[in-house]
């Protein structure tokens, strides 16, 4: 049956793409987005209302979604309603970002809604995407193993603030996985595909208090900065990685702000309401970025303070205490150039043994000045390895809390900034003002070829700890295109191939891996 609904939301938006290609309505093609938001809501509602009436939460996480119900087909024809009542008259004037249609029309009763001294604002995103697995999976590489995955995920956005005065924010969030052969059984610390409606964040912040330089935020919140290679949310994932509870100092002057924060980040299980934050594991974080400059600059302090007594170095296991310092550089020349640089090292103790670990990463690129707007860039970044498996010093970057996306090392999520050297070719165009493309090769090879190769999580696949294997991890190449319709959908295709370097070929099963998947989004 899951299969079914597949099919159909497909067939649904590829005939309302060809209707608004030709002008027939382009408004239809929001209808399968708004069936899954309708659909995905409702199946939200159902199993909050089984947990509440059964208490029992821990067996339906490892059941499928239940079949519709007439509750939820009429909540479907509510759906289609919206849809049909926020078409917009003429989808093919004007630029996707400065359209005035009905879509926007409908969804602006929604801000600046005033009750009072309080002001209002709903939101939201309605996200599916289909993935096709093959030589890997979630858990990893995996020559000959296959997977498929539906992936749906609602995000309701509530903020409320005072003028000139403090401001709460709350985000529901739920995500369910089909298709998969996996379940939240297969992942007992966290889930990365399943988190039946939760809190995802909740949190009060008040900047510039009284028009001084300070201010704070405090609750469940999402952190990221930069381009999010160090601090990333991870929102490609299906629950998302990082959310954190945490308490912000926040100073913001002429001439820099300043974040310090300490706290937790959060795990996600369907049988756990709210989602826990991670235990015995402590972070601080102080980020500052200079103002007033021609560039970006950003400088960094983290702290990591693990006390569960599972960090296994060399010497024996104990605790993790480590210390990362860096910086970030981005800038741009002449409209035609861009670069950013990154830089961080870190030190203290892990378990018995002491820790000196680096990664670094530069890019470069080069924007044509004509139609389409190409770019042609380049990027190598670099995570340390360890280089002595017996001398008391952990050498392996662990990628601070970077982003774990599509968007850093390859789509198929094979590779990590740990003991890893990655070369990249970057070419990017704009074909038509609400079409993107975008083309990348990676050559990846082992930083130290006694260390292991890992993914995303420090998961270590596989290791040679004599060093006999090489280095040469492999080669992939990633396409992806975006299409954003107005100013609320977006639609998104891509494909990769990982191509097996003799390392991999040496200490193991090894084969070609391949990733294909199809997403809409839909935004207010």
């Amino acid at each position: 049956m899951t299969t079914a609904y597949l099919i159909a939301f497909f067939a649904v938006l590829a005939v309302s793409v060809v209707f608004s290609m030709f002008g027939k309505g382009g408004g239809s093609l929001y209808t399968p987005v708004l069936v899954m938001l309708g659909y995905g809501v409702a199946a939200a509602i159902s199993t909050i209302c089984r947990g509440f009436c059964k208490r029992t939460l821990a067996a339906q996480s490892r059941r499928r979604m239940p079949l519709p119900t007439p509750a939820r087909v009429g909540l479907w024809v509510v759906v289609f309603v919206l849809s049909a009542a926020s078409i917009p008259a003429r989808p093919d004037e004007g630029r996707p970002s400065e359209q005035l249609n009905r879509q926007d029309e409908f969804w602006s009763h929604l801000k600046n809604m005033r009750a009072g001294p309080v002001i209002f604002d709903f939101g939201g995103q309605a996200r599916m995407r289909y993935e096709h697995d093959d030589g890997f999976t979630l858990k990893g590489y995996e020559p000959g193993g296959r997977d498929r995955l539906l992936l749906e995920r609602i995000r309701l956005d509530l903020a409320a603030r005072f003028k000139e005065g403090p401001r709460l924010f709350l985000q529901l969030q739920d995500a369910h996985a089909f298709l998969t052969r996996f379940n939240d059984s297969d992942f007992p610390v966290s889930s990365p595909i399943t988190d039946t409606l939760d809190i995802r964040q909740l949190y009060v912040e008040w900047q510039r208090i009284g028009g001084s330089p300070f201010g704070f935020r405090v609750g469940r919140q999402q952190i990221s900065y930069g381009d999010q290679r160090v601090f990333g949310p991870g929102n490609w994932g299906n629950t998302g990685r990082f959310a954190w509870d945490a308490a912000m100092l926040k100073v913001d002057t002429r001439w820099f702000w300043t974040d310090a924060w300490v706290g937790k980040y959060l795990t996600y299980k369907s049988d756990v309401w709210p989602n826990r934050d991670v235990d015995r594991f402590l972070t601080f974080v102080a980020y500052t970025h200079l103002k007033e400059l021609p560039f970006r600059l950003d400088l960094f302090y983290v702290l990591k303070h693990d006390t569960s007594g599972t960090a296994a170095g060399e010497s024996g296991t104990g605790n993790l205490l480590s210390h990362t310092v860096g910086l970030q550089a981005e800038g741009y020349a002449f409209d035609l150039l861009d670069a950013s640089a990154t830089f961080a090292a870190q030190f203290g103790r892990y378990g018995r043994d002491l820790l000196r670990a680096y990664g670094a990463s530069g890019k470069l690129g080069l924007t044509l000045p004509v139609p389409g707007k190409p770019r042609f860039g380049g990027q190598y970044t670099w995570g340390s390895g360890d280089s002595n498996p017996t001398d008391g010093v952990h050498g392996t970057f662990d990628g601070v809390y970077g982003g774990r996306d599509i968007y850093f090392y390859g789509y198929l999520n094979l590779f990590f900034w740990a003991n890893l050297r990655d070369a990249e070719i970057d070419l990017s165009a704009k074909p038509h003002r609400a079409l993107e493309l975008f083309v990348e090769y990676h050559h990846f090879r082992l930083d130290q070829p006694t260390d292991a190769w890992y993914t995303t999580g420090l998961k270590a696949y596989r290791r040679d700890a004599a060093g006999r294997s090489g280095t040469a991890l492999g080669d992939e190449l990633d396409i992806r295109a975006t299409w954003t319709l107005w100013n609320h959908l977006e639609l998104m295709g891509g494909y990769g191939r990982f191509f097996p370097g003799s390392f991999v070929k040496d200490t193991g099963p090894a084969a070609a891996a391949n990733w294909f998947f199809v997403q809409t989004a839909y935004s207010w």
